[in-house]
Parts: C-alpha cells; sequence; structure tokens
C-alpha cells in the first residue's frame, strides 16, 4: 500500500511538473488555483502538425516541435502554472491560440481525476470507459499540454465539451529536449499508446527510468 501510495504521488507530480520552468527556476508562485473551464488534456492523443510552438523557459521562450490534441473540458477551479507552457503570468483566457485571435480561448489546465473521455472510446462518459489510469512508457513521444492555449470546438457525441489545443512535443520540466521514460494517462494502460506515439503522441509528463510498463489508478 505504502509503495503504491509513493507511485501516485510521483506520477501525479510528474503531470503537475510538466511545465518548463517549475524545475528550472523553482517558480512555485506561479502554480495557483484558476477559475473557469478548462480543458483536461491528460489522457488525450495528438497529431504532429509539422509547425513550432514557443515555450516559456527561465531565459526567455524556447521552440518545440508542435501537436495538435483535441481534449474534454472541465469546470474549474484546477490547476495552473500561470508562468508555465504559454501562460502570460494570469488565469485569464488566451485570445491569441495557434498565432489566431479569437474569443473562444480556454487553457489546458490539470485537476486529479481517474476519469476523463477519451476519444479512444468514442468519448463514452461512463465509469468504465472513461477510466484513465497512468501507465509508463519505456520509448516513443509524448505531448505536454500542461498551461498551454486551446479554443473550444464545440461538443462531440452531443454532449461531451472539447477544445483543440497545441501543446509541445518531448518537452522536459526543464524546458529542453526530453525523450522516455514518461507517464500518461491515456490509453487506459494498452502499451500500443507508446508504440504508436511517434504519429499519435499521447499527452504524458518525463518520469524516472525503472517502471516501464506499469500502471497506476488513481
Amino acid at each position: 500500500m505504502l509503495r503504491r501510495s509513493f507511485f501516485r504521488s510521483a506520477l501525479i507530480g510528474a503531470i503537475l511538473l510538466a511545465a518548463p520552468q517549475v524545475m528550472a527556476q523553482g517558480l512555485v508562485e506561479g502554480f495557483r488555483l484558476c477559475p473557469g473551464d478548462f480543458a483536461l488534456c491528460a489522457a488525450s492523443t495528438c497529431t504532429p502538425t509539422g509547425e513550432m510552438i514557443a515555450v516559456n523557459t527561465a531565459s526567455g521562450t524556447a521552440l518545440f516541435p508542435e501537436a495538435m490534441c483535441t481534449c474534454p473540458i472541465f469546470p474549474g477551479p484546477s490547476l495552473a502554472d500561470v508562468m508555465g507552457g504559454n501562460m502570460q503570468g494570469s488565469c485569464d483566457p488566451p485570445t491569441l491560440v495557434n498565432g489566431k485571435p479569437t474569443d473562444d480561448g480556454i487553457w489546458s489546465w490539470y485537476l486529479p481525476t481517474g476519469n476523463i473521455p477519451q476519444e479512444i472510446n468514442n468519448w463514452n462518459t461512463g465509469k468504465e470507459k472513461s477510466e484513465a489510469p497512468i501507465q509508463v512508457c519505456s520509448s516513443g513521444d509524448f505531448a505536454n499540454c500542461f498551461s498551454f492555449a486551446c479554443v473550444r470546438a464545440g461538443k462531440v457525441k452531443g454532449n461531451v465539451e472539447v477544445a483543440t489545443c497545441f501543446c509541445p512535443i518531448n518537452e522536459s520540466v526543464q524546458g529542453t529536449s526530453a525523450g522516455p521514460p514518461f507517464t500518461t494517462p491515456a490509453g487506459q494502460c494498452n502499451q500500443d499508446i507508446c508504440s504508436q506515439s511517434s504519429h499519435h503522441p499521447p499527452v504524458g509528463a518525463p518520469f524516472p527510468p525503472g517502471q516501464a510498463g506499469q500502471c497506476f489508478q488513481l
């Protein structure tokens, strides 16, 4: 039980720390609970756009390959890093997303939950179909969506409101390039998510080696 609790805390921490300068600068003050709706991308899989995206770092910004992710929208409040991602220091909705002005901007933030509607299950909101246990991938690419800008994209399957989010691929918590291993709640512990990630990177965060293939339920 203690071991499971340790890994649960570590895995949640890995996801929450997927903002580039938190480890580089220790900017704990950038973390805050922000009100309002937010996109929860944790269990999403994404598609590379072939473009680059600017990421906040301790010394300015850095460019990373970009992925586009479809993420369900949840009610807040939720945890944000207003100094990380591509946020601009406040919880205010983004007015510029992927280089385009918008009145429908929304941020991708994080709130621990064990159930997230997912595209792989046709956005089913049932308890079993929306389960989002966290697994560890030893290979592949991941997208980090924590504190990045999104735009509302309507509803899918009649009742699941979603957003289109633009996120960096293989960005470490230091704002530098990172590879596997990484954690992800995508795929419901199916390791195929890891092997297919060069074309459809799941949302995740770097994680220390040694636990590849393991799966943890929140």
